[in-house]
C-alpha cells in the first residue's frame, strides 16, 4: 500500500498561524511545538489511513469532508482516491462555526 500525500491549502496554513498567533500571546514556545504537533499528526496519520477521520454531514453536494481532531483543533481535509492524495482545507477551532468556510469551498469564481 502506497502512502497518500498530504497537502494543506493556503487556507488551512493561514488557520495554523492564527492558531500559533493565539497559542502565542500566552506562551511563545508551546505555539510554535504544537503547530509542529498538528502537522506531524496530519502527516503521520493520513498519509497511512486516510479515511480515518469521521465524515462530516454538513454538505449538502456529494462532495466527501473528513474531519481530524487533534486537541480543541479539527482539520478538515478530503481525500483524492486517483493520486493518492489528501488535501487539508482548513484546520480550527472545534468550537468554532464552520460552515461558510465549508460553503465557500463549492462556489465557482464569478467570471463576468
Amino acid at each position: 500500500m502506497k502512502d497518500y500525500r498530504v497537502e494543506l491549502t493556503d487556507t488551512a496554513e493561514e488557520c495554523l498561524l492564527e492558531i500559533g498567533e493565539y497559542i502565542a500571546l500566552d506562551n511563545p514556545v508551546r505555539a510554535i511545538s504544537f503547530i509542529e504537533e498538528i502537522v506531524v499528526a496530519l502527516q503521520k496519520t493520513l498519509s497511512l489511513f486516510p479515511h480515518a477521520g469521521s465524515l462530516y454531514g454538513g454538505i449538502e453536494n456529494n462532495e466527501t469532508i473528513r474531519t481530524f481532531v487533534h486537541g480543541n483543533y479539527t482539520s478538515y481535509y478530503r481525500v483524492n482516491e486517483p493520486i493518492q492524495r489528501v488535501e487539508v482545507l482548513f484546520i480550527f477551532n472545534g468550537k468554532r462555526e464552520i460552515t461558510k468556510f465549508i460553503e465557500g469551498i463549492h462556489k465557482k469564481p464569478d467570471l463576468n
